[in-house]
């Protein structure tokens, strides 16, 4: 009788374990990887901090090596390709928008602008949030709040913002509207789409 129950046990395990070897397999040839929101959010922050971080550093050293001028021909030349480039890197479709755009390509969706007005109205819940689209891929937004350093580009003219600085905004960018922020405001949100 344990010899009859213990083949009936391992045939069930049998069983078992190929059902599982056979959905894996279907997973791999479909190519799906399925994720939770906490690794989407992770992900989604990393990939913000990582991009803000080349952005920043590549603004900091032209502004070293020829000030604020030169870090806004640097920038007008160089942000949208260096966000393409990480982009292809992270296999994401990585995006800063603004309700208050400089470069108009920049100009917040009518959804980007939801999430926008969510977290002006919150100043207290500005957490990453995930969105799901009608062709199921997955959005990560999070807030791009100006800093200290930023104010030199975007702040309140007059003020750390530059007249020369702003003109020289007008001349690169002639529909700028970022600019007028003080630090702590929310300047507009990371919009990082997964494929």
């Amino acid at each position: 009788m344990k010899t009859k129950f213990f083949y009936m046990l391992l045939i069930l395990g049998l069983f078992a374990c190929n059902n599982v070897s056979e959905q894996q397999i279907g997973e791999e040839v479909q190519g799906i990887i399925v994720k939770t929101d906490k690794e989407y959010l992770e992900e989604g922050k990393m990939i913000a901090e990582s991009t803000f971080k080349v952005l920043s550093s590549n603004l900091q050293q032209a502004m070293a090596e020829g000030g604020i001028e030169n870090a806004l021909s640097y920038c007008n030349v160089n942000a949208m390709p260096l966000t393409d480039s990480l982009s292809k890197h992270y296999n994401v479709a990585i995006k800063r928008v603004s309700d208050k755009a400089r470069n108009q390509l920049n100009l917040a969706s009518k959804n980007e602008q939801k999430i926008i007005d969510n977290y002006l109205a919150s100043t207290e819940n500005r957490k990453p949030v995930l969105e799901q689209n009608e062709n199921g891929k997955i959005t990560f937004y999070a807030p791009i709040v100006a800093k200290a350093l930023c104010l030199n580009c975007h702040g309140i003219e007059g003020e750390i913002l530059s007249s020369e600085n702003n003109e020289k905004i007008k001349l690169l960018y002639p529909e700028d509207k970022a600019i007028g922020y003080s630090e702590g405001d929310l300047r507009g949100v990371w919009s990082i789409m997964f494929n």
